[in-house]
């Protein structure tokens, strides 16, 4: 489903009334025992559903994760695959990517999900209803302002029950790459949103251009100001080993690390080999591209 910005009045979610939130610690007992002794009945958090990360990520409601890279590391990529694994756990989710038309997200994203180069018409037919109710898009390409951008997602909250944005790029919501505070107003503004509703905002950004794009950057390289990282709960940098690439030698062809992790007890590398006919990522080289289950 698409949210066409010219075709509807966001005036009303420009802003966010203040509320009175002082209570008394007492308020958070129950919650607290849960998640020391979590029940059967306990609501899982979204997560990445290859093996090796799903028990050490989480995309917890109230946060906000960075998704940083050199440019055409596959950042972007790499997260369209995580958008596809959190429709498959349900998880209401909307994409505002201002640097590609949503023709093209769709091509990305069912490449991935049909885990082939060219999917079957009935495969892409039965893939665009299984999105019904699970995935919308922002259909803007180019710069937005960025309060205009947290209306919209103030809309989506109230119209569709979005629990998951994804925003790539911050670039294309704030003017001038050196305006730094103009950066922090923005972060900042997302995580208010995030712990005020209740949901999680995945931000996608760039890094700092190093001496090679054959050594991995870490969250000190990324681009602007650094209230950014200060501010975000979770930041993941996404790094495309291109030498591996060249020289075909078996060792993993992209690197995630998960540099910071507020609330979790995680942080470390992931190691990926990407398969250009799917463009999936796979968690070892025996592993085979997997088809998302549609039906």
């Amino acid at each position: 489903m698409q949210l066409i910005p010219d075709s509807i009045d966001f005036t009303a979610y420009m802003d966010e009334p203040e509320q009175h939130n002082v209570r008394p610690a007492s308020d958070w007992v129950e919650d607290t025992i849960e998640m020391f002794y979590p029940t059967s009945e306990a609501v899982a958090h979204p997560t990445m559903l290859w093996t090796k990360t799903k028990d050490k990520v989480q995309f917890r409601p109230g946060e906000v994760s960075i998704w940083a890279g050199v440019n055409g590391h596959g950042k972007s990529m790499f997260l369209s695959q995580v958008i596809l694994d959190l429709c498959s756990q349900g998880a209401q989710t909307m994409v505002a990517s201002f640097e590609m038309r949503p023709v093209q997200q769709m091509n990305r994203m069912s490449r991935q999900g049909g885990a082939e180069r060219q999917p079957s018409q009935d495969w892409l037919r039965r893939f665009g209803k299984w999105t019904d109710g699970r995935l919308w898009i922002y259909d803007h390409v180019g710069a937005v302002e960025w309060r205009k951008l947290i209306a919209v997602m103030r809309y989506a909250i109230k119209h569709f029950g979005i629990k998951q944005f994804v925003i790539d790029s911050l670039m294309k919501c704030v003017k001038g790459e050196d305006d730094y505070n103009a950066q922090k107003d923005f972060v900042n503004e997302l995580c208010s949103f995030a712990q005020a509703h209740g949901v999680h905002v995945h931000l996608v950004h760039h890094v700092r251009k190093g001496e090679s794009e054959h050594k991995a950057p870490g969250k000190f390289d990324i681009k602007g100001a650094g209230a950014i990282t200060d501010q975000v709960d979770n930041v993941f940098i996404v790094w495309r080993n291109k030498k591996a690439e060249a020289e075909n030698n078996g060792d993993a062809t992209c690197v995630v690390a998960c540099e910071k992790q507020r609330n979790g007890e995680f942080e470390g590398k992931f190691l990926f080999w990407f398969d250009v006919e799917s463009q999936q990522y796979l968690e070892s080289t025996e592993a085979r591209p997997f088809r998302y289950n549609v039906a």
